[in-house]
């Protein structure tokens, strides 16, 4: 019979160390969440995103989804179009679709395992990136309309990637929204709303957290305002681990 190790010891050479250290990363960004969710004058938003990011603040914050983007995302030139009549755009059914209207898109699906892509409307994609199946991709998108609040919105655009130009860029910063956050690798200082994400990842998950240590979240959800230097970003700084 295999021996059983003795949690009461200290750990022993070979792979408890790294158990530790994995064990330590996790305990800090678990007090990283906390940190994040102290504070918040309500839980009830809608976080829009274009990717990822916003599954990741639900999650992190240990908050129930409030959104239909989850799991999924959207390209640039449709995100901004979505942006433009959100209720309008949920009120239209899901058309599930075999190809994008994006180039660069069906390049991708042919290179990797494709996803379950739909359209809205005039030809608005979303594409369930997360999903394996049109029936999970639906009953995901139809639960996060559900339970969405249309009148506590919060929007956010992470580009750099997935065609988004300076015409996109000036789009966004006209919108009306009064929480809307754009994050970016490089700096602009002509949009308001503008952070720099000097470790920016294409992964939205991963840049949820890398984001926290370059603006106050909790109190652009609160106020939509957009503060880079709080005593909350310093010590995100410090307590998130690194590689994520």
């Amino acid at each position: 019979m295999a021996a059983t190790a003795n949690p009461y010891l200290p750990p022993s050479p070979g792979l408890q160390p790294r158990h530790w250290a994995a064990h330590a990363k996790h305990l800090r960004n678990r007090m990283g969440a906390t940190l994040n969710r102290m504070g918040l004058e309500r839980t009830d938003f809608t976080v829009i995103s274009n990717d990822c990011w916003g599954q990741a603040l639900y999650e992190e914050l240990g908050l129930p989804n409030r959104t239909p983007m989850i799991g999924c995302g959207m390209h640039a030139e449709c995100f901004l179009r979505f942006l433009g009549d959100i209720p309008g755009y949920l009120a239209m059914p899901l058309r599930f679709i075999s190809v994008s209207r994006h180039g660069s898109v069906n390049r991708l699906r042919t290179r990797r395992e494709s996803w379950p892509m739909a359209a809205l409307g005039d030809g608005v994609e979303i594409h369930f990136l997360h999903y394996k199946t049109e029936a999970e991709s639906q009953r995901a998108w139809e639960e996060g309309c559900r339970d969405l609040n249309l009148d506590r919105i919060a929007v956010k655009f992470t580009v750099d990637k997935d065609g988004a130009s300076h015409k996109h860029l000036a789009m966004f910063d006209r919108l009306p929204f009064e929480r809307k956050l754009l994050l970016s690798a490089h700096p602009h200082p002509e949009i308001g709303c503008a952070v720099q994400v000097p470790d920016y990842v294409v992964n939205g998950a991963m840049m949820f957290r890398r984001s926290l240590r370059y603006f106050d979240c909790g109190h652009w959800l609160n106020t939509g305002e957009i503060r880079r230097s709080t005593a909350r970003v310093l010590v995100n700084r410090v307590i998130y681990a690194r590689g994520v």
